[in-house]
This record gives C-alpha cells, sequence and structure tokens, in this order.
C-alpha cells in the first residue's frame, strides 16, 4: 500500500511494509476476499444495481441473508437506506465495522434486523426493493419465503434475486462444501433454483406478473473476438449468434440466474 505524504515542494510517498498493516476481518473486506470470484461477485451486483426501480427508491431496501453486510454497504454508498436482515448475531459489528472503516459511507443509512426469513420481524408494505443475493437457495421452503417478500414489500416494490441455476446442489463443489457445514451446522442446506418451479411459486405467492429473467453473459465464461470475427458476428452470421445464444441459454439456467418479481 502507498501513503502519500506532502511536503512543501514535492510529494514523496512511504512504501508500508507488511509489518505496518494491521490484520483485518474477513467480514470487512467481503467481497474483494471471499474466496469466491471477485469479478463475478462485483459483475452479479452491477447487474441487480441495474434492476433497481427508479420508483421504489425513496423507500428503504432489504438486504435479504445479508451476511457481512457487504451488499447493504455498497448500497449506502450509493445513497440508499438499507436494512440488513440474517438469521446470525452479528450484524451489528459486521455494519458499524463497515462505517467505520471508511469516512465516505454514511452509517446512518444503514441498520439491521435477525431472524428467519421464513416468518420475518417486518410490518406488511415496508420495501421498496429487497436484494437476494446468494441466499434463496438456502431456504428450505420456498413457497413460504415468497409469501413473505409478498407481505414486506410495497405496491409497486422489487425484489431482485442472484442465485445459482438448476444444477447446484448436485455440483461436486456443492457437495464437498456441505458436508464440511453440516459439521458445524446439521440444518445447512444447499438447493437448486431452477425457474419455471420459481415461477409457479411467485404467482402462487401474488406477484401477478411472474418471473422476469435476466440473461447475462458472465465473467467466467466471456467470449473475444478478433476484429474479423466480431465483424461477422455483428453483421448477422447465423452460426455465430447462435453459438452465443446457446451459452447464454445454458449458463442462465444451470450455473447462474439473475432475475426479479414486481408486487403489482
Amino acid at each position: 500500500m502507498i501513503t502519500p505524504v506532502a511536503h512543501t515542494k514535492d510529494i514523496a510517498v512511504r512504501i508500508l511494509s507488511s509489518n505496518d498493516v494491521p490484520e483485518i476481518s474477513p467480514t470487512l473486506t467481503e467481497p474483494f476476499t471471499a474466496g469466491r470470484s471477485v469479478p463475478r461477485l462485483l459483475f452479479d451486483f452491477s447487474i441487480m444495481a441495474a434492476l433497481f426501480n427508479p420508483e421504489s427508491l425513496e423507500f428503504p431496501m432489504l438486504d435479504f441473508g445479508s451476511g457481512t453486510g457487504w451488499v447493504s454497504e455498497f448500497c449506502a454508498r450509493m445513497g440508499f437506506q438499507v436494512v440488513a436482515f440474517d438469521i446470525h448475531g452479528d450484524l451489528q459489528a459486521c455494519l458499524e465495522n463497515r462505517a467505520h472503516s471508511d469516512s465516505r459511507i454514511d452509517g446512518s443509512l444503514m441498520s439491521f434486523a435477525h431472524g428467519d426469513g421464513h416468518g420475518m420481524p417486518f410490518e406488511n408494505n415496508v420495501f421498496g426493493h429487497l436484494l437476494c443475493y446468494d441466499t434463496l437457495h438456502h431456504m428450505h421452503d420456498y413457497p413460504k419465503v415468497f409469501s413473505e417478500f409478498h407481505r414486506i414489500l410495497r405496491k409497486g416494490g422489487r425484489a431482485i434475486f442472484v442465485e445459482p441455476g438448476a444444477r447446484h446442489s448436485t455440483s461436486p463443489e456443492t457437495i464437498a462444501f456441505v458436508a464440511v457445514q453440516k459439521i458445524h451446522d446439521p440444518t445447512w442446506i444447499e438447493r437448486d433454483v431452477v425457474l419455471e418451479k420459481i415461477d409457479r411459486i411467485t404467482y402462487d405467492a401474488g406477484f401477478a406478473q411472474g418471473t422476469k429473467i435476466v440473461p447475462m453473459p458472465h465473467p467466467s465464461s466471456l467470449q473475444t473476438f478478433s476484429m474479423k470475427e466480431w465483424n461477422t458476428f455483428r453483421t448477422g452470421d447465423s452460426h455465430c449468434r447462435l453459438r452465443i445464444t446457446d451459452m447464454l441459454a445454458q449458463i442462465n439456467y444451470y450455473d447462474r440466474v439473475i432475475f426479479y418479481i414486481d408486487k403489482p
């Protein structure tokens, strides 16, 4: 890390050694040290933010299953009132540490609540947005959770989801992860998010417009083109375009899904 030091005639810089830098908790540095792909995490959040409904931004947001609170921090940096919600009991410390780490963060924009997503401690019609980033697939009862989403969202409110897809629970990585987690928490669950099933559940919960899918290229499988290839694609070559659409269809169903629902 380089710290600038002002002098009268010039600017000097001092290189800090590793011994000068205090150890920082991962609960503060996530998503940048989360052990997962940082480009993927930031890419997915940017899509989530792009889906915010301008007509509902004056109302509080709910960061559902907030974990260490990094999504809440990002929302506060954008100037939005946000409530971090999770079942674990360290939310206050997580948010306070984030607010104290950077004077550019308005800590008054962040608050927290503890509880279970199947029965949340909020009044009806409170939130303009519900942000669900990698949390839905941990819920045991999807219909009950979506009923809660419908209850706490205001009219015109929007719930936005970034989740693993239809083969999440059967991937080798997930199976190995669950085996470790169940040692500490026997109730731990990693479910699939199958879009057709979610769509039916959203209708049943009262979201009359159903699920809106947002297919996106993914950082782990970005496509690159030479100038010649790009011009071929751009001018309408059906083979090139079919290859891209096939990739999008697979990724945005089996591996990573981004979707939203609006409360009418």
